[in-house]
């Protein structure tokens, strides 16, 4: 560190507000290599003009320990994020009442990421308006110690999707499914509404899964990562931290490996975050481990199983079925969808549900070819297009949750085709 920029930090910390060194509301601490001028004068007029006290890394705990402040702003550099990390994970271990800030720039998502993982209450933008970071501080400093969750009337639903076999369309009819039950959720603020969160778990490997692939948003944020910070998850956090769709869905992708989670930690997270959203989608697909399934489905509101239509996959269908059973959740929760459905094939969808002794919800029409078209110009099936057999099922399905889950929320209406909108124009001349 340069002499100067020493001076700089020393100078500052003596003079925020004419505060008694023996306490200081804020501290900032720089971990950075080059930006301290410019970290100081932002802190300075999110302050009101006040000098704030400010440490270099080595120098916080201590400063802590005399100051006693009540928030701690850590710089998260680029170019240094393993001092901040190792900083922020030591303040955790020292001092867990402290709120811990991390303070980067939204652009640099390892940043966040980065921060996020080391357990920090919030994250401030220095690009961010001014006013913006003052409301968060000022907010930071007149909560308690430990985020709680919010009060709400009643928790989200949640909608379980799971198969026996990989490859049997769990993932597109959950990312489908979300995506058009966003639209329906949001409601006139769009995409500024937490309306739908998409967690996917069932994939066969791999970082992020293929929901995030299908909606072209991916995410570093995953699924194991919200469990490990639950206690910290806000609601500002789940709006910044995780992966956002254009139409302001958020995804909980899965993580490269699922570890074995301490027991009550899934089922804690899924209430918390129920506070948080309107509606949640899992795509458990056909790889979750049966522990996770075993935290998961007793708390879902609808279980859905899909098959195809076909012999081999009804023969692994009850194989799973023999599965949840083990896990003691209950035939009469689920319901069959029959996937890839050709009503000239022999096998028809009700000798499918009574061979599963499942009730039928619902038939998607074959339309692979149509999917894998959509998917190789990275889309799915957007709801206009109304001709199309798969997205009037996916419509249907979606009425169906609205109608059952939130009977206050605005009718459910499809985007009128071109056909449509002529025959309305005539009816209003």
């Amino acid at each position: 560190m340069r002499a100067s920029d020493a001076a700089a930090v020393h100078h500052a910390a003596p003079q925020t507000g004419g505060a008694s060194p023996a306490k200081a509301r804020l501290l900032l601490a720089l971990t950075g290599v080059s930006s301290d001028a410019l970290l100081l004068a932002w802190a300075q007029r999110v302050l009101d003009g006040q000098l704030p006290h400010a440490a270099r890394a080595e120098d916080v705990a201590e400063q802590v320990r005399l100051l006693q402040p009540q928030a701690i702003l850590i710089e998260f550099d680029l170019h240094t994020l393993d001092t901040a990390v190792a900083l922020a994970t030591q303040l955790q271990a020292q001092y867990p009442e402290v709120v811990r800030v991390a303070v980067s720039r939204a652009q640099h998502p390892q940043c966040m990421l980065a921060a996020l993982r080391a357990g920090v209450h919030d994250f401030l933008d220095i690009d961010e308006a001014i006013a913006t970071s003052q409301q968060i501080v000022q907010g930071l400093l007149s909560r308690p110690q430990h985020t709680e969750a919010e009060p709400h009337h009643s928790p989200a639903p949640q909608l379980a999707i799971l198969s026996a076999r990989a490859g049997l369309g769990c993932s597109v009819l959950a990312a489908h499914l979300a995506w058009y039950l966003q639209q329906a959720l949001a409601g006139p603020a769009g995409d500024d509404v937490l309306a739908g969160l998409l967690v996917e778990l069932g994939g066969s490997g791999g970082s992020g899964g293929d929901c995030a692939i299908y909606l072209n948003t991916p995410g570093e944020f995953s699924f194991t990562d919200a469990v490990a910070q639950q206690r910290r998850l806000d609601r500002r956090m789940a709006q910044t931290a995780l992966a956002r769709h254009d139409s302001g869905l958020r995804l909980l992708p899965q993580p490269r490996q699922v570890p074995t989670l301490p027991p009550g930690e899934v089922r804690a997270l899924m209430a918390r975050l129920g506070q948080y959203f309107k509606h949640i989608v899992l795509d458990l697909g056909a790889h979750t481990p049966a522990p996770l399934l075993a935290d998961l489905l007793p708390d879902a509101s609808e279980i859905w199983v899909v098959c195809d239509q076909n012999v081999v996959s009804v023969v692994w269908t009850m194989a799973l079925l023999s599965q949840l059973e083990a896990l003691q959740i209950p035939r009469d929760r689920l319901r069959l969808i029959v996937n890839r459905h050709d009503s000239r094939l022999a096998l028809d969808a009700q000798q499918i549900a009574s061979r599963l002794q499942l009730p039928l919800l619902a038939t998607l029409p074959e339309r692979r070819r149509e999917l894998a078209d959509a998917v190789n110009h990275g889309k799915l099936l957007a709801p206009k297009q109304k001709g199309d057999p798969y997205v009037q099922a996916i419509e249907k399905l979606v009425a169906l949750l609205v109608h059952g889950h939130h009977p206050d929320a605005p009718p459910h209406r499809t985007p009128a085709g071109p056909l449509t909108q002529l025959f309305q124009r005539i009816r209003r001349t």
